[in-house]
């Protein structure tokens, strides 16, 4: 909770910043919010003895922006959003047998800048990729694990839950997407595709103390925005 009043804060005062900017030089600031779909990642060993399925989360990704145009057609992007971002993991072995699927709900600060360039423009519209390097603030996250085990030939069920607070607090990523800017009632809107790629590898809490799983953050999100 802590977390998120300063994220709210830092919003709110970041808003003030570049509204007060934008009054005094020619940086645009903007608006945007749409979906994610998060993704998490890891390495398997060859020798590894369990089948490893992973399922996205669904989730909210918006805040604000500062555009810096240096040319007509090239710019700097620094945003504020706050993401969702997570997994499923499910994880089983057949002997003995041992099946889990394991929740992970993360919900992060994120302070992307991104260098964007249009290389298509017909009046209005125009076409422009992006790419940068995101640092990530951990606001908070939870976890939830269930599965069963065979002790003994009697299967057993078991449930876990918990929060995340033992991970990293920063988070290091690569961005990299594609948008497409238009006027709509005479204000320039954009909608805009994009990936990120965590760099940092979390220690994410598995079932009853096992050694947890290191996975790596990833993200598609897909936003529409409006730059003033």
């Amino acid at each position: 909770m802590k977390k998120l009043s300063v994220t709210l804060f830092l919003l709110v005062f970041f808003g003030c910043v570049t509204l007060s900017a934008q009054a005094q030089t020619g940086v645009r600031f903007g608006v945007k919010a749409g979906y994610s779909l998060g993704m998490q990642y890891g390495t398997i060993p060859a020798d590894n003895p369990y089948d490893v399925d992973s399922d996205s989360r669904h989730g909210f990704s918006g805040g604000i922006l500062l555009y810096f145009p240096i040319t007509e057609a090239f710019g700097v992007q620094q945003e504020f959003l706050y993401t969702n971002k997570g997994s499923t993991q499910n994880v089983s072995i057949d002997e003995p047998y041992f099946s889990t699927s394991s929740e992970y709900k993360l919900n992060y600060f994120e302070m992307p800048i991104l260098f964007r360039y249009t290389f298509v423009k017909i009046g209005d519209f125009g076409i422009f990729g992006s790419t940068g390097f995101g640092l990530s603030m951990l606001l908070g996250g939870e976890y939830n694990t269930d599965g069963e085990i065979e002790i003994d030939e009697f299967l057993i069920p078991f449930e876990e839950s918990g929060n995340t607070d033992g991970l990293d607090t920063f988070d290091y990523s690569f961005l990299y997407g594609l948008g497409v800017h238009f006027n709509l009632l005479n204000q320039q809107c954009f909608f805009s595709y994009r990936q990120t790629i965590g760099w940092n590898t979390l220690m994410m809490p598995t079932f009853g103390g096992e050694e947890p799983a290191p996975l790596r953050n990833q993200a598609y999100t897909f936003t529409l925005g409006i730059i003033l």
